[in-house]
C-alpha cells in the first residue's frame, strides 16, 4: 500500500509539469540553436533572440555591464553575443528560462520563490566559475546542472502542494528537505528532477549530477564530478547567504570549500562570482 501511495506521489509531481507556464518561442528557439555549440550561427542567434524586446534588452545590458564592456556600448545582439560568447550566451538564456518558467508558480506555505530562482542562478554561475579553476568531468554542462540542480522542488510545490507545504515547514536545509521527502514521498526533490530532465532530453550528464546532489559530498576527490562540482557550489552559495533558506554567511566554510578544491586566489574567486551573479540576477 505503501509503495503504491509513493507511487501515486510521484506521478502527480511529474505530470505536474504539464501545468508549469510555457516558455516563449524566442527562448525555445534559442535555446535549440545553442544546443549546436560552438557550430551555432551568431547570424541566425541573434535575428531569433531580435524578436524578443525584453530577451534582447536582457542580453544588451549584459554586455554592456562594467563586467564585460570595453569602454564602448554595443546596440546589437550580434554584438553582444561576440562579446559575450556563446557560452556565456547560453547562460544567460537559461538563467531567463528557469526565472521566467517559475515567476508566476503559486507557492504554497511561506517557501520563497525568489530566494529559490537566486540560489539556482548562484549555484549555476559558481558551477561554471568552480570549472574554469578546477579541472573536471563536462565542464561545459556545468551551469545547467548547476541552475538546474533543485528543479524538483518547485515540481513538488505545484504537483503536491500539501505535501511541500509538509516538507519546507519542517526542514531548515537540504539534507532536512531529503530526509523528509524520503519518509513522506518514498522519492527526493533529486530524484523527481532528474527524471524531469530525462523528459526534456537534457545531456546524460546533466541528469546524473541533478541526481548525485542527494548523496555527494562536496568534492574532495581529484578531479571531481560534475554532481561534486555542483553539490559544491550549492553549499558555496549557502555559506555566501544565497540560499533557499533563511540562513546567514559562513566565511570559514567558504574557505574550507575552496581550500578542499585548490581553487586559485580564492578572495579574487569569490568577487568575480559576486560580479556575475549579480549581471545575470539583473538580467534574470
Amino acid at each position: 500500500m505503501l509503495v503504491r501511495t509513493h507511487n501515486a506521489f510521484r506521478e502527480s509531481a511529474i505530470r505536474a509539469a504539464d501545468r508549469l507556464p510555457l516558455l516563449s518561442s524566442v527562448l525555445q528557439r534559442s535555446m535549440r540553436l545553442l544546443a549546436k555549440g560552438d557550430d551555432v550561427s551568431i547570424i541566425d542567434l541573434g535575428s531569433v533572440i531580435e524578436e524578443d524586446a525584453v530577451i534582447t534588452g536582457s542580453l544588451l545590458a549584459i554586455a554592456n555591464s562594467v563586467l564585460y564592456s570595453r569602454n564602448n556600448s554595443v546596440a546589437s545582439v550580434r554584438l553582444a553575443i561576440a562579446r559575450l560568447g556563446v557560452n556565456k550566451t547560453r547562460n544567460v538564456l537559461l538563467g531567463l528560462t528557469v526565472s521566467k518558467c517559475f515567476n508566476s508558480v503559486k507557492i504554497p506555505g511561506s517557501w520563497s520563490l525568489a530566494r529559490f530562482n537566486a540560489h539556482s542562478l548562484a549555484v549555476g554561475t559558481l558551477s561554471d566559475l568552480l570549472v574554469q579553476n578546477v579541472k573536471s568531468g563536462d565542464p561545459e554542462w556545468a551551469f545547467m546542472a548547476g541552475l538546474l540542480h533543485d528543479i524538483g522542488l518547485p515540481l513538488l510545490a505545484v504537483g503536491l502542494p500539501e505535501e511541500f507545504r509538509k516538507i519546507t515547514a519542517n526542514a531548515t536545509n537540504d539534507a532536512e528537505i531529503v530526509e523528509i521527502e524520503r519518509d513522506l514521498l518514498g522519492f527526493t526533490h533529486f530524484d523527481l528532477g532528474a527524471e524531469l530532465l530525462a523528459r526534456w532530453n537534457c545531456p546524460r550528464m546533466v541528469q546524473e549530477a541533478v541526481w548525485s546532489c542527494e548523496s555527494v559530498e562536496a568534492a574532495h576527490e581529484h578531479p571531481p564530478k560534475l554532481g561534486a562540482i555542483v553539490k559544491t557550489a550549492s553549499l558555496l552559495a549557502d555559506a555566501n547567504g544565497v540560499t533557499t533558506f533563511d540562513t546567514g554567511e559562513d566565511s570559514e566554510r567558504t574557505t574550507e570549500l575552496l581550500d578542499a578544491l585548490a581553487v586559485p586566489a580564492p578572495v579574487d574567486f569569490m568577487e568575480k562570482f559576486k560580479r556575475e551573479f549579480g549581471a545575470l540576477q539583473t538580467a534574470a
